[in-house]
C-alpha cells in the first residue's frame, strides 16, 4: 500500500493533494471561527506539515518542484496586477526602514544563540559558521545559508541539522505569523488599518462581486499569457545580466527574477493601467497558487525527524526568532507603526520574499505586496554580508 515509505508518491496524486487542501483551507477560513484565527496560509503550512508527519505525503516530489519553480513565479505578476507606482513609492519607504529593526532582531537573536550555545559539543567546531548561517537564513533566506555554509566551510551534518531544523520552525513559524493578527491583544494594542480596510472591503465586495463579469476562457487566456509572459521576459532579462562581467552583488541585484517580474509588472500596469484592469481575478488565482507554494514549504520535514535529527537547531532558531518579533514589535510600538508593516517585514526577513507575497496577498494586504517582495529580495542582498560580519565574531 506505501510506496517509498508514503501512502501518496506519484506526483500528479501530490499536485491533486496540494490543490484540494489549498481549497479547503480557503472554504474553513470562511465558515470557520477556529480556522479564521489560524489562517488560509497557516491551515496549508500546517495541514501539509501533519500529512507529511503521518507518512501521507514525502518531503521531495517532482509536484514540489514545479510549484517552486513555475507555479509560484507565475503568480507573481498576477497579484501585482493592481500595484501603483506612486503609492509603491510612498509606503516602502516606512517599511524598507522597520525591515533594518527586524535584521537587527535577527542579528541579536544569533549573536546570543551563538554565546548561549558556542560551547555545546555539538556546535563548538562550528559555531562562527553556524551563527553566520542563521543570520543569512534570518535576513536573506536559504540561499544565503547555502553561502555561509560554503565560505565558512560548515560540516555537513551541521548544514543538514541546520536546514532540518529550519524546515520544521519555518512551518510553525507561518503557523503563529498567520495567526498572530487576529489575536485580540495584537488587536487592542496596535494600530491596524489593512486589517480594517480588509473588513469594510469585505463588506463592498459583496456588491462588486456582482457587478464583476465571470470568467471567460479567453480572460484567462489573457491572465495566464500575461504571468507566463513576464516570467519568461524576466528569466531571459536575468539570464543576460548574468553573462555579464559585473560584481557579484549586482548581478545578485539587478539578475534576481523576483524583482524583474516585479519592476516589469509595475511598469506595464502603471503604463497600461486599462489592460491590467482588464485582467480580472488575477488576485484570486495568484493567491490560490501562492498557498500551494505554502503547502510546498510545510512538506520539508517531519516533526519526529526534526526532533531526533536537529533539536539544538530548533532551539536555535527559536531564540532567532523571538528576537526579531520582540524587536520588531517593540520598536514598531514605540514608533506607532502598523501592525501588518511589522509583521511584513518580520515574515520577509525570516521567511524571504516569497513568503512574504503570500503572506500579503493570503491576508489580503495587496498594497503591502510589492514592498514585502522589495524587501524581502533586498534582504537576500545583505543577508550574506551581516552573516560574514556576524560569523567573524565567534572566529
Amino acid at each position: 500500500m506505501f510506496s517509498n515509505g508514503v501512502l501518496i508518491s506519484n506526483d500528479i496524486l501530490i499536485f491533486a493533494v496540494m490543490i484540494a487542501l489549498t481549497a479547503f483551507a480557503l472554504l474553513a477560513e470562511r465558515k470557520w471561527k477556529w480556522a479564521a484565527t489560524l489562517s488560509s496560509l497557516g491551515i496549508c503550512v500546517f495541514g501539509a506539515l501533519l500529512l507529511q508527519s503521518v507518512y501521507v505525503l514525502p518531503t521531495s516530489s517532482g509536484a514540489y518542484d514545479i510549484v517552486f519553480s513555475y507555479v509560484t513565479p507565475l503568480a507573481i505578476p498576477m497579484v501585482l496586477l493592481g500595484a501603483n507606482i506612486k503609492r509603491i513609492i510612498k509606503e516602502t519607504g516606512r517599511t524598507f526602514l522597520l525591515f533594518h529593526i527586524a535584521c537587527i532582531g535577527a542579528v541579536i537573536g544569533s549573536i546570543v544563540a551563538g554565546l548561549l550555545f558556542k560551547n555545546h559539543p555539538y556546535l563548538a567546531n562550528d559555531i562562527a559558521g553556524y551563527v553566520a548561517m542563521e543570520v543569512g537564513v534570518c535576513t536573506g533566506g536559504m540561499a544565503n545559508q547555502a553561502a555561509m555554509a560554503r565560505t565558512f566551510d560548515v560540516s555537513s551534518d551541521i548544514v543538514g541539522a541546520a536546514g532540518l531544523g529550519g524546515c520544521l520552525v519555518a512551518v510553525l513559524f507561518l503557523v503563529v505569523i498567520g495567526a498572530l493578527p487576529n489575536l485580540k491583544f495584537f488587536k487592542k494594542n496596535f494600530k491596524h488599518p489593512y486589517m480594517d480596510e480588509v473588513e469594510q472591503m469585505q463588506i463592498e465586495n459583496k456588491e462588486e462581486e456582482e457587478k464583476k463579469q465571470p470568467l471567460t476562457a479567453v480572460g484567462f487566456g489573457k491572465l495566464f499569457a500575461f504571468g507566463i509572459g513576464v516570467y519568461g521576459m524576466a528569466s531571459v532579462i536575468s539570464e543576460v545580466i548574468s553573462s555579464l562581467p559585473l560584481p557579484d552583488l549586482l548581478i545578485q541585484l539587478l539578475g534576481n527574477v523576483y524583482l524583474l517580474m516585479t519592476v516589469i509588472t509595475v511598469i506595464g500596469a502603471t503604463v497600461f493601467p486599462k489592460f491590467a484592469e482588464s485582467l480580472q481575478f488575477g488576485q484570486e488565482i495568484g493567491m490560490f497558487m501562492l498557498l500551494m507554494y505554502m503547502v510546498a514549504v510545510g512538506t520539508g520535514a517531519t516533526i519526529i525527524d526534526v526532533l531526533k535529527a536537529a533539536p539544538i537547531a530548533v532551539l536555535v532558531e527559536v531564540v532567532i526568532i523571538l528576537f526579531i518579533l520582540a524587536v520588531t514589535l517593540i520598536v514598531g510600538r514605540l514608533f506607532h507603526m502598523n501592525l501588518e508593516e511589522m509583521l511584513i517585514c518580520v515574515n520577509a526577513s525570516y521567511g524571504g520574499p516569497q513568503t512574504a507575497v503570500a503572506y500579503t496577498t493570503a491576508k489580503g494586504w495587496s498594497k503591502l505586496s510589492v514592498p514585502g517582495l522589495l524587501i524581502g529580495i533586498y534582504g537576500m542582498i545583505i543577508g550574506n554580508v551581516l552573516g560574514i560580519l556576524v560569523g567573524n565574531l565567534f572566529l
